[in-house]
């Protein structure tokens, strides 16, 4: 065999070793999206990866595949022993590490190096809807979460496209029928959106948010100290009712034991959703009553019937829950509980791949509203204002000069929540202002944050 290779021309020699190495690792092979798993110091991490191919080098982006805070670009080549990608940050400059990989059949795995630390990866495509498979979900939780985390495991996994038609309890544990779980904004789900990964972002539609049931309660002895001057002075009446009845046909909401002064007194129903949120970033576990960039305990009044509500994906399959139903709450939750009730609830889930703004941000027919959370009001208002900047920075392209003359003019500010653990505070935007503006093709990967700005291409 030595001696009939040493007779073959050498052009002929590489041709068939090229041959080789294409064949056990094919380059159209490793193109498109795959969902990895980093194993590193006996803990494992899922991100999304993508490479495209371009006359033999290879270039891609992905999540962290480490909780890092990074999103990470690649490049690299295919060789004998598979596709060696080299690991940059965001600024596409600084090198963080390598890896080599193999894919064969659908599957992608190899090792390397991140920040010093070996690694092994594994991966897979992201799955695909089955034919014929059901789009509409009809879920009745069993089991009810307080703390966002990405230690709750699925309770249902959906395909981007999917509508879910469920249940939520009170602020209290309370369902239509009886109690259900502890007090604590118990939510319902998570629910698994198939395909989504870090960097990402999930856009939730609601179609339907209804009380399913006659009474509500809220605490309203006393205004809440927090939204009061220090030391301000409050009287409260002994035996103060919180119960409010809830007349459901006619939408709107009385309470059930007034004073003669409030005898006549009722108020429309505008149901909404106190907490809609995903798991936050790496192991935090935190509580249903919080909120964040990761959604939350939100307490915004126009999380409600027909609005979307765009959540940043943080964990695999962002882990999307529900809960904390308000038959109707003003600005700021200003006694500290809204309408509290149990709610009837639709959404349908949509994916947005590889845009991230690290806040929440919404839109209704009317507007569009970035959220900020902060320890302060002030803190909060900053934060939502940079949203928005960078909301306008990434969709319609303008710099800053250009944001400063739309929002000099145009920004509105609502106050969501002021008695939680953070203030939150929305800054929006009416679409109609936005219609003059003229409006490019989305970014093909954007990631944002309040306190610096945006990456985009």
């Amino acid at each position: 065999m030595k001696s009939f290779i040493r007779s073959l021309p050498l052009r002929l020699i590489l041709l068939l070793a090229s041959t080789n190495v294409h064949s056990a690792n094919e380059g159209p092979e490793f193109a498109g999206r795959w969902e990895i798993t980093t194993t590193c110091t006996n803990e494992s991490f899922v991100a999304g990866l993508t490479l495209a191919m371009d006359t033999g080098q290879y270039t891609g982006r992905s999540g962290y595949l480490l909780p890092d805070g990074y999103f990470y670009k690649y490049t690299g080549r295919l060789e004998a022993d598979g596709l060696h990608l080299k690991i940059f940050a965001p600024d596409g400059q600084t090198a963080i590490g390598n890896l080599v990989v193999t894919a064969k059949h659908g599957t992608l795995s190899g090792k390397g190096t991140l920040h010093d630390l070996p690694i092994t990866v594994s991966g897979h495509r992201p799955l695909q809807r089955p034919a014929n498979s059901q789009t509409v979900h009809e879920f009745t939780p069993k089991v009810l979460y307080r703390a966002f985390s990405g230690a709750n495991p699925p309770a249902l996994r959906i395909f981007p496209g999917d509508t879910v038609r469920t249940q939520t309890v009170d602020a209290d544990g309370g369902g239509s029928s009886g109690k259900l779980s502890l007090a604590g904004n118990a939510q319902t789900g998570p629910f698994y959106i198939e395909g989504a990964m870090i960097g990402d972002t999930i856009a939730v539609h609601f179609t339907k948010i209804r009380p399913n049931r006659d009474t509500a309660y809220q605490y309203r002895k006393t205004l809440n100290p927090h939204v009061l001057p220090s030391g301000y002075n409050q009287e409260p009446t002994e035996k103060w009712s919180n119960i409010w009845r809830l007349d459901r046909k006619h939408g709107t909401a009385t309470p059930a034991d007034p004073s003669d002064k409030l005898k006549n007194f009722s108020i429309r129903l505008v149901p909404m959703l106190g907490c809609v949120g995903v798991a936050p970033y790496w192991n935090q576990a935190i509580s249903a009553s919080n909120l964040g960039p990761f959604g939350g305990n939100l307490d915004y009044n126009e999380v409600r019937e027909g609005a979307t509500l765009y959540l940043p994906v943080y964990q695999a399959g962002a882990l999307l829950t529900v809960g904390d139903g308000h038959a109707v709450q003003a600005d700021g939750e200003i006694t500290g509980q809204g309408l509290e009730t149990s709610m009837d609830v639709e959404f349908t889930v949509n994916l947005i791949k590889d845009q991230l703004l690290d806040q929440p941000w919404a839109e209704n027919d009317e507007y569009v509203m970035v959220s900020g959370v902060g320890g302060s009001l002030n803190d909060a208002t900053q934060v939502a204002t940079a949203g928005l900047s960078n909301w306008l920075k990434s969709y319609y392209r303008l710099n800053a000069s250009e944001i400063a003359t739309v929002l000099a003019n145009s920004i509105h500010y609502d106050i969501a929540e002021m008695t939680d653990p953070e203030t939150h505070v929305v800054a929006k935007i009416r679409k109609a202002s936005l219609a003059q503006l003229p409006k490019p093709a989305p970014p093909t990967l954007m990631f944002c944050q309040a306190r610096w700005g945006c990456l985009l291409n």
